[in-house]
């Protein structure tokens, strides 16, 4: 309390004459004025209690919990005391009202609660997913250990919570799940073995050699973790010079032209074989508008650069790693991985339909009459249904599933027969008349733009987006 301002003010709240009065009857009768001082902030009066300690003070006990020796061990809780904040600032008040400051003011207390045990929350903080041992492409695909899952019961250990008394110990045992693979199984069986392999024969222009292994050393060492989704556009990239490619024959539209990366499905359909015998999940695939003749029916997967896309899923729960390889005239594409069985994969092919090509035929007054060349070699369409059958390592099949339906379009053979007619000569000894004979000059025969052609050299690529 400020004295000397609270003096001043009460003086200078009278008059002059009225001053003077009480000044003469202070002088003859004294006089004495009893100021008691208010809580003016009750704020502050609450700050003083809780800086006193008094609100620490808290006899009851909530429940705890422990993991101890896979067990959830829970100590429950006991009631007590605490203090009455509301109650206890009531009495201070009153006693500062009164003046009374002599007096002792017994703490009002009340009795505390012992919270009801949140199962869900404690299940939350508790509970871990099992996860398999996997590798880390962030760190040059070094080893994540596994993780053992843990959880409990939560209807079990509500019921008894429910019936346990306060201070009382209740143990509930928890749930572990050791994961499929483990970190020591990873180790052990990290692309250990062959899932799954396919080789096919490499011809054609030395352009068209060089996009094959071109190709399969882009795709070669991809490692696919579990899930994992594999792209062959993404990963073989545009196909440009820049990145190195060739021109080489290639469809269009059904038509042989001459493309940058020309013979790179080669690549695409050896992978997807031997997709198919590691009895991995296929995700994306197209054939070829014809036959391939570098891999059986059914079997090719065609791409093209913002067009068909090749994509499998490494739906095994180990990682997978590809491994192609070019070798004197051959590609062989190979899957390594960890063998959880001795399961393996037959494929079978079925013809449904064969779509029988036409021969066409046209006059050309550049070749002679009798003479004929054939610019585009016939070959029949085909509609093939393929299937996957897995057997077990005692020849029991275990599955059989349609694969893929494919549907080859047929080239009809188109010959060149010679209108032009042969000058003759009339000999004066003797008349005689020559007779000519009509024959497929096979030796002038030209099949460099036909999809046969292409398909014997193993140029049968695509370059359209239906192809």
């Amino acid at each position: 309390m400020d004295i000397e301002t609270a003096v001043q003010d009460a003086l200078t709240q009278r008059a002059f004459f009225t001053r003077g009065a009480y000044l003469v009857r202070a002088y003859l009768f004294g006089s004495q004025w009893t100021v008691l001082p208010t809580v003016g902030d009750s704020e502050v009066l609450a700050q003083a209690v809780e800086d006193s300690g008094l609100l620490d003070i808290d006899t009851t006990v909530q429940t705890t919990y422990e993991v101890q020796d896979g067990q959830l061990v829970f100590t429950m809780g006991t009631t007590g005391n605490s203090v009455d904040e509301d109650g206890l600032l009531e009495q201070l008040n009153a006693a500062i009202e009164a003046g009374d400051y002599d007096s002792t003011i017994e703490c009002p207390m009340l009795t505390g609660t012992v919270e009801a045990v949140d199962v869900d929350q404690v299940y939350e903080e508790l509970y871990v997913e099992a996860a398999n041992a996997t590798l880390d492409p962030d760190n040059d695909y070094a080893i994540v250990s596994s993780v053992t899952g843990v959880s409990f019961d939560k209807e079990t250990v509500q019921t008894a919570l429910d019936a346990a008394a306060e201070g009382e110990t209740v143990a509930i045992d928890l749930d572990y799940e050791e994961p499929e693979v483990t970190t020591q199984k990873l180790e052990d069986g990290l692309f250990a073995n062959y899932l799954g392999t396919y080789t096919t024969k490499v011809s054609g222009t030395s352009n068209r050699i060089s996009n094959v292994k071109l190709a399969a050393e882009k795709v070669s060492g991809t490692i696919l973790l579990s899930g994992e989704v594999f792209s062959y556009n993404d990963t073989v990239g545009e196909r440009t010079e820049a990145n190195g490619f060739k021109t080489a024959a290639a469809y269009l539209n059904g038509d042989t032209v001459q493309e940058l990366g020309g013979g790179i499905c080669q690549v695409s359909s050896t992978l997807y074989a031997a997709c198919l015998y590691a009895n991995l999940e296929i995700v994306q695939r197209q054939n070829h508008t014809y036959a391939s003749s570098y891999i059986d029916l059914g079997l090719d997967a065609t791409v093209s650069w913002g067009g068909p896309d090749y994509q499998f899923c490494n739906n095994t729960s180990y990682p997978i790693k590809i491994v192609a390889d070019y070798s004197d005239g051959y590609l062989t594409v190979t899957l390594l991985g960890t063998k959880t069985n001795s399961n393996y994969v037959k494929m079978v092919s079925e013809t449904l339909e064969t779509i029988a090509y036409s021969t066409i035929t046209k006059n050309d007054s550049s070749q002679y009459e009798g003479t004929s060349t054939v610019t585009q070699k016939g070959e029949n369409g085909y509609k093939v249904q393929t299937y996957r059958q897995v057997y077990d390592s005692d020849g029991n099949l275990l599955s059989e599933t349609e694969e893929a339906y494919s549907v080859y379009s047929k080239h009809d053979e188109i010959v060149y027969v010679g209108t032009k007619k042969k000058k003759t000569t009339t000999s004066s000894k003797s008349s005689s008349s020559s007779s000519s004979t009509t024959t497929t000059d096979d030796s002038t025969s030209t099949n460099s733009t036909t999809a046969d052609s292409t398909d014997d050299t193993g140029d049968d690529e695509t370059t359209d987006s239906t192809d």
